[in-house]
């Protein structure tokens, strides 16, 4: 009789290292310090990093089992201006209204993430949910409801970038899986704008020369959870360069139960409306 070689079910804490982050035991001094020394650099830099979240392993394996799904890999490019919002005919063409960025990448979504893949157990978990709310100081959250949208993973190859952008919601999630040979860098402008004033003029002098703002830089180091808050923060990835693939994988959360994306959201990030792939 042939059997099969025994393959263990990995656990939380063979992904994410639960000693250095232990986010399991939400009632432990440590936790507790940890989560509130990730709020107060939210709150004063609009971002927190958890270098080192993913054991190495453990990155090392998503990074493959993510470059393995890259021919199936939705290519989106889109220009746009840094708030998303329709071109403005009525101003100047340098006007940010009407200055278009580009954005290029390539995007696995959710559907289409095999059930073994070990991004899916970070997701899915419980333990990482409660840490994310309690870090971003909410009172509730949840899972994105859409079976394209909900979790993601992101590949960049030479020439691709995301172009400068204020995000259309008030936080994002993001685990680097792999960095670029070169390039592929995460780099903000903090507060360029506000919640009662779009900042016109400061973002239209930014585009035109960049000095007159202070660039931050967050180097994309393979198994760093990263939390930002870019609604107000202008952003982008900057072109790839190299052979070697930018991977990062992108979490959905909301603070509000079974949010879904609309057909036309889901047509223009995925390429269809269904959790069908594409032929």
């Amino acid at each position: 009789m042939t059997t099969l070689p025994f393959t263990p079910v990995l656990t939380l804490g063979d992904i994410v290292d639960l000693e250095r982050y232990p986010i399991t035991d939400r009632s432990h001094p440590a936790y507790l310090e940890l989560v509130a020394h990730s709020q107060s650099l939210l709150g004063q830099e609009g971002v927190a990093i958890f270098p080192g979240f993913v054991r190495d392993q453990s990155v090392v394996a998503m990074a493959d089992q993510t470059l393995a799904l890259h021919p199936r890999m939705f290519h989106f490019r889109e220009k746009h201006t840094v708030y998303f919002k329709p071109q403005e005919e009525g101003v100047d063409a340098q006007h940010p209204l009407r200055r278009l960025m580009d954005t290029e990448k390539d995007t696995v979504a959710y559907a289409d993430i095999p059930a073994d893949h070990s991004i899916r157990q970070i997701y899915q978990s419980d333990d990482v949910l409660c840490f994310i709310k309690d870090v971003l100081n909410l009172d509730a959250l949840y899972r994105h409801a859409d079976p394209l949208a909900a979790l993601n993973l992101q590949g960049f190859t030479t020439g691709q970038q995301l172009g400068w952008h204020f995000d259309r919601s008030d936080f994002s999630v993001t685990l680097s899986l792999q960095a670029a040979s070169a390039g592929g860098d995460f780099e903000y402008v903090r507060m360029l704008r506000n919640e009662n004033d779009d900042c016109h003029d400061a973002v239209r002098q930014f585009l035109d020369d960049p000095k007159t703002q202070q660039v931050e830089v967050l180097p994309q180091v393979p198994g760093t959870l990263t939390l930002f808050r870019g609604r107000y923060s202008l952003h982008r990835v900057t072109p790839v360069e190299g052979d070697r693939l930018r991977l990062n994988a992108v979490f959905a959360y909301v603070d509000q139960p079974n949010v879904e994306f609309s057909d036309y959201a889901r047509q223009l990030f995925y390429g269809r409306t269904t959790v069908e792939p594409l032929v």
